[in-house]
């Protein structure tokens, strides 16, 4: 079985703690790290984890642990990433593992330096319909794709956290989610982003909370992104819709229906799976590509190409001008 190391103990860490009750057998938690020692007690005795420490050195000098758990917040990633990786540890990291797309390159070329296996929590592959939408249109349902488009218009005031003060907010934050399920469904890489952002000042947070993005595709297909925090609509009309040339899929709320070229339409309603569901199917993912010596298909280098997005739509932000993506950015 292997043994995890949990690096963080702040908000997202619970639907972590949780995952594991589905890897009995598989993976167990065994410690638990953060600098906040108040923080890190109470997730303790909350989780049953005797083991604590309040560095990475710490840990490492320990060192009883396969897989590192960073769930950091993105701007100190890569402090708590190399060590693990130089020590032989295995790493699986929350999204998006760095801000800058250098920065996750290098993470990546450790990895591979190291031997070691690197994962991202890009969970929302596993999210339904996610799954269904992705095996009908790999299988040609819908025909050859040309567009896909996600609105996800919220209300999220982070009124606290490092996200009340981060300049990466709801691109960083989920965006990055939507980015890599656009790149997940179509099965191919992006060649350009065009980005436009703002920061409303209606929400506490100091981070972009309204944006809108065009990616285009090595296909030709162009998916574009309306994603925002400070929304009055909150959510009412969020939708993800793909298009073919022989059909269209569309997702709203849990109902996944799908049109043929005749306009008909057949629904599936696939059932509810919470975050800790997702976060434990990625975990499984992550095992069984340990147990078999292959990479996950949400190892760091396939990740690259989700970054390469997120790092151009940013750059996009700035410059107010689309942003090329490199050809061989993942390597394949």
């Amino acid at each position: 079985m292997y043994r995890a190391a949990l690096i963080g103990c702040g908000r997202i860490a619970p639907a972590h703690y949780e995952a594991f009750g589905g890897l009995a057998g598989r993976a167990g938690m065994a410690a638990l790290c953060d600098m906040d020692d108040d923080l890190r007690q109470r997730r303790q005795q909350e989780t049953g984890v005797e083991t604590g420490f309040a560095s990475v050195d710490e840990l490492l000098a320990w060192g009883e642990f396969d897989i590192g758990v960073v769930l950091t917040p993105p701007g100190v990633r890569s402090d708590v990433c190399l060590p693990l990786m130089a020590a032989g540890k295995h790493v699986f990291v929350e999204k998006p593992f760095t801000h800058e797309l250098d920065e996750a390159q290098a993470i990546v070329e450790a990895a591979d330096r190291a031997g070691v296996t690197l994962a991202v929590s890009q969970n929302f592959r596993w999210m339904p319909p996610i799954p269904r939408m992705r095996e009908g249109i790999l299988e040609g349902r819908l025909g050859r794709i040309v567009s896909a488009s996600r609105v996800d218009t919220v209300w999220r005031d982070e009124t606290g956290g490092w996200r009340n003060t981060t300049d990466y907010l709801a691109l960083s934050v989920m965006g990055v989610h939507w980015f890599d399920q656009f790149r997940w469904l179509l099965g191919e890489e992006a060649t350009r982003v065009y980005t436009s952002s703002m920061t409303t000042g209606l929400l506490s947070s100091s981070g972009e909370d309204v944006t809108s993005s065009v990616v285009t595709f090595e296909s030709g297909a162009v998916a574009s992104l309306v994603h925002h925090w400070a929304s009055r609509t909150r959510g009412a009309t969020n939708c993800l819709q793909v298009e073919g040339s022989d059909g269209a899929v569309v997702q709203q709320g849990r109902t996944l229906t799908w049109y043929d070229k005749d306009g008909v339409s057949a629904e599936e309603e696939p059932a509810r799976r919470g975050v800790p569901k997702t976060i434990e199917l990625s975990w499984h993912e992550l095992l069984d590509a340990l147990d078999e010596g292959r990479p996950p298909c949400h190892n760091g280098r396939d990740n690259l190409g989700t970054m390469a997005i997120l790092a151009g739509a940013y750059e996009s932000a700035r410059t107010g001008q689309s942003v090329a993506i490199a050809d061989d950015i993942t390597g394949r």
